[in-house]
């Protein structure tokens, strides 16, 4: 039997914390200020030195992922940008980090709908699918899944598809597009286990995708087909180029070979054994695409 807490008890701690000094203190300063302002050491910050002994010079500058969770891909988008501005000489430059969000949310809600008609036999309320429907579309990503879609849908100059609200505050574009694949996944789900032909399911998933595909241009606009790239270099010497697709731009202009890398990771359990291809199962977002692998390393090796 589990004990509660009683009334004497929560009567006890009111008293007590009323009689500290220091959470009377704490209260009335926090009440209405942040907390980290409140409980900031001054005299230790005064002294933190931000002069560095090895500084990078000579790269573009910093980009910023807002609040949105596409930290892997403005990796994988800064590795890019580097080896481009080295390339043609630029000062500064960034691709599209909206376009590529917008195919990986397509991409994840058909791997997340192909999931649940892989699994339509399973109880409703079993770990797996209770996993897949917590969190269908979220912000985060892997190496493995970064290429899949450079693979299929090239990269874009910002300029050709440039921040919205919702790519750089995505709470809110994700909770109504998780919000409309469960009840797509519930609706499956029934159409596959009343026996509904495959043909009919895939083309209700397709319609349902279509619905995915409205919501994203509404959130981020609508990728490109085609276009121009023009820019100057350092030197202001004026590039153009013209015709380009969002896979000739990468293939052309890019034109790193991803398939040379591997995700390295150091996971010291007894039954994950070094030098060995570890995959998760249902992760990804390209249903075409590599699966997801992991390289297991010893640390300084990794190092």
């Amino acid at each position: 039997m589990r004990n509660p807490i009683d009334l004497k008890t929560i009567e006890s701690f009111n008293k007590k914390a009323n009689k500290d000094g220091h959470v009377r203190s704490a209260r009335n300063s926090t009440f209405r200020n942040n907390l980290i302002e409140v409980a900031m050491d001054w005299d230790q910050f005064r002294k933190i030195d931000h002069s560095f002994s090895d500084v990078v010079s000579g790269e573009m500058p910093t980009t910023n992922q807002r609040s949105s969770g596409r930290c892997w891909g403005f990796a994988g988008l800064n590795l890019f940008r580097i080896h481009l501005g080295r390339k043609y000489n630029l000062k500064d430059f960034q691709f599209s980090q909206s376009y590529f969000m917008f195919w990986d949310k397509l991409e994840k809600s058909n791997y997340f709908l192909e999931s649940i008609i892989e699994t339509a036999d399973k109880n409703w309320n079993s770990r797996l699918i209770m996993h897949l429907l917590s969190n269908p579309i979220q912000d985060g990503g892997q190496w493995d899944m970064w290429v899949n879609l450079v693979d299929k849908y090239g990269v874009v100059p910002q300029s050709e598809m440039p921040e919205s609200y919702s790519s750089s505050n995505s709470r809110y574009m994700n909770r109504l597009i998780t919000r409309k694949l469960r009840e797509d996944a519930m609706l499956l789900r029934n159409s596959v286990n009343k026996g509904s032909s495959t043909s009919d399911v895939q083309q209700q998933k397709t319609d349902m995708l279509e619905e995915v595909y409205k919501m994203l241009t509404i959130h981020l606009g609508t990728p490109p087909n085609s276009f121009n790239w023009q820019t100057r270099d350092k030197k202001k010497n004026f590039l153009r180029f013209e015709g380009l697709t969002p896979t000739s731009f990468y293939k052309e202009h890019v034109g790193l070979a991803l398939d040379e890398y591997v995700c390295l990771i150091n996971c010291p359990m007894s039954d994950k054994e070094y030098n060995k291809v570890y995959t998760v199962d249902y992760l990804g977002n390209v249903a075409e695409g590599h699966p997801i692998r992991y390289l297991n390393v010893e640390s300084h090796k990794m190092k």
